[in-house]
């Protein structure tokens, strides 16, 4: 077995509407029902530009498999993770949003691997780190 590649995020949240409509607003990606719910509001799935479901937000009382073993607590935050990372295109795009949003954001440039960074708090206060790379 070989692990191919991070398949997607899972956020938990009291605001799933919401929640995904800072994905779509601030990041340009799409959002569409999640398989088996009756509405965004039950499920949402955040679309990268390939089509691929790479975020999937829903309800904190919603009932995942896991939970039987892991029982689910709403948290602010990442808990243990620190942060979530994507690649991205459009560096000056995302960044005229953050700000006609009044969003705070930090950036971080790594010219050495031609890697320029921007870390942003998404609606339920999980870090993301958005990489640009080759982009002045």
């Amino acid at each position: 077995m070989a692990v191919l590649s991070l398949d997607h995020v899972n956020i938990r949240t009291p605001d799933v509407p919401g929640t995904a409509d800072f994905f779509c607003d601030l990041l340009g990606l799409r959002k569409g029902i999640a398989p088996g719910a009756p509405s965004i509001e039950t499920g949402c799935w955040i679309y990268d530009p390939a089509d691929r479901p790479i975020i999937h937000i829903g309800p904190i009382d919603a009932q995942y498999p896991s939970d039987a073993m892991m029982p689910f607590t709403p948290a602010r935050g990442g808990g243990s993770v620190h942060h979530v990372a994507l690649e991205c295109d459009d560096r000056t795009g995302i960044v005229a949003r953050l700000e006609a949003a009044g969003m705070d954001y930090a950036t971080s440039d790594i010219p050495q691997i031609g890697l320029r960074q921007i870390f942003v708090e998404e609606r339920n206060g999980i870090l993301l780190e958005l990489n640009f790379r080759g982009e002045n």
